[in-house]
């Protein structure tokens, strides 16, 4: 498979679950993906699952937890933009509590709305479901590379 065509459905992959597949000619394979992942990202919304954004006192971990979230491509971002009111990766300056420091209350929008879902009752779930459905997806992108390169059928 040429490299760009290569390019083009992995990148339609990370748009949309199961889109590199359905480009590649594995529509049931698609449609088996797209629900999944879809799936879980909307059991993960609704069950008040935490949209991680990178935070000082655990830099290595946040930004394991972003990435975990940004697999599950442009749903990621529309959701923190709904929940957030834009789509927020990082800690706002004023809710960052560094290393040592004592926890406070949380001062701006974004970090009451984080605060909020992080203590919701259902969190943890939720949080299970949008970390799985967003490291399935990084799964399925690396699927379409090797269909494309010939590696699997």
């Amino acid at each position: 498979m040429a490299p760009n065509r290569l390019m083009l459905a992995c990148v339609l992959a990370w748009l949309m679950p199961g889109a590199g597949h359905w480009y590649l000619g594995k529509k049931a394979r698609a449609a088996v993906f797209f629900s999944l992942v879809t799936l879980s990202f909307v059991l993960g919304s609704l069950l008040d699952g935490r949209f991680s954004v990178l935070d000082p006192r655990q830099p290595l971990l946040s930004a394991l937890q972003v990435v975990a979230c940004l697999g599950s491509g442009p749903m990621d971002v529309v959701a923190r933009a709904a929940i957030y009111g834009a789509p927020v990766y990082r800690m706002p300056e004023d809710d960052a509590v560094l290393p040592g420091e004592a926890a406070r209350r949380p001062r701006t929008a974004v970090g009451i709305a984080l605060r909020a879902r992080n203590e919701a009752h259902d969190s943890a779930y939720g949080t299970a479901y949008l970390w799985t459905a967003g490291l399935m997806n990084l799964l399925l992108i690396l699927d379409v590379f090797d269909i494309g390169v010939g590696r699997k059928n």
